[in-house]
């Protein structure tokens, strides 16, 4: 069976077509964001102060759903990965512009996605989130010239965690779902320890066994996962344009 997805790169759908099918797909991210408690500022700030734990809980459960279905439909032979976009990595300013998006999200409150979500629903906070990251981000594009080759620094091109770590692609995510279902289940802990009066984790019986039964269905289908050596899959020679760093004259 020849692989269809990603759709639009192997021309099951065209351009056109793939731009239309984000409206629907962003409505219904952004259903999930509300229902997931991402449009609330506050459960958002909670989560680095370890009140409410339920936001990077849920994030860790987005990594793991989306890793094992990329995985799934890779050893069935449906998605090719090597037409899957991957980020180059520029590790200094990468890891500092992280600190400063950890920073604007524990004083705003929110994300840009999660801004736009929370504005749906009428949050003026949001408004203001949005204007102002508005306002940051044509500064930064006007004053680019000034930090455009720090911003162009460091860099050590299409970076994954398995060339990293040099394990398998199977093991990798593997060791992802595991560190992803440790590290929920460590901050649910220091919730309860810390804020045993906020804690939201006083759930039925049911939905505790549930979450068990999802958590080992997770670990056991990455565990089978990691006995393919899929690497073939990989075409770590082709490297997609960064249309930025060109424009910067960084690495080409």
């Amino acid at each position: 069976m020849d692989m269809i997805a990603p759709l639009a790169k192997t021309g099951v759908i065209s351009s056109a077509m793939n731009l239309w099918l984000a409206l629907p797909i962003g409505f219904v991210f952004g259903f999930a964001l509300f229902h997931a408690g991402f449009t609330d500022s506050r459960r958002i700030a909670w989560a680095f102060y370890f009140k409410d734990v339920g936001v990077p809980v849920v994030m860790f459960s987005a990594i793991v759903t989306g890793m094992l279905g990329l995985w799934g439909l890779s050893l069935i032979g449906v998605m090719d990965i090597s037409k899957v976009y991957l980020l180059p990595t520029f590790l200094l300013p990468m890891a500092i512009g992280g600190v400063l998006f950890g920073l604007g999200m524990v004083i705003g409150g929110y994300c840009p996605g999660t801004a736009v979500a929370s504005l749906a629903t009428g949050k003026i906070d949001a408004l203001v989130f949005i204007v102002g990251f508005l306002i940051g981000s044509l500064v930064f594009g006007d004053l680019f010239p000034v930090w455009g080759d720090f911003y162009n620094s460091d860099y050590r091109g299409v970076m994954r965690l398995d060339q990293v770590l040099d394990i398998g692609l199977g093991t990798t995510v593997l060791l992802v779902v595991v560190v992803a279902v440790a590290g929920s289940l460590m901050m649910r802990a220091v919730q309860k320890y810390f804020w045993p009066a906020a804690d939201t984790d006083s759930q039925s019986g049911d939905i505790v066994k549930l979450q068990g039964t999802l958590i080992a269905v997770a670990v056991t289908i990455a565990f089978v996962f990691a006995l393919f050596s899929t690497d073939a899959f990989i075409d770590d020679t082709v490297e997609p344009p960064y249309y930025i760093i060109q424009k910067a004259g960084g690495p080409q």
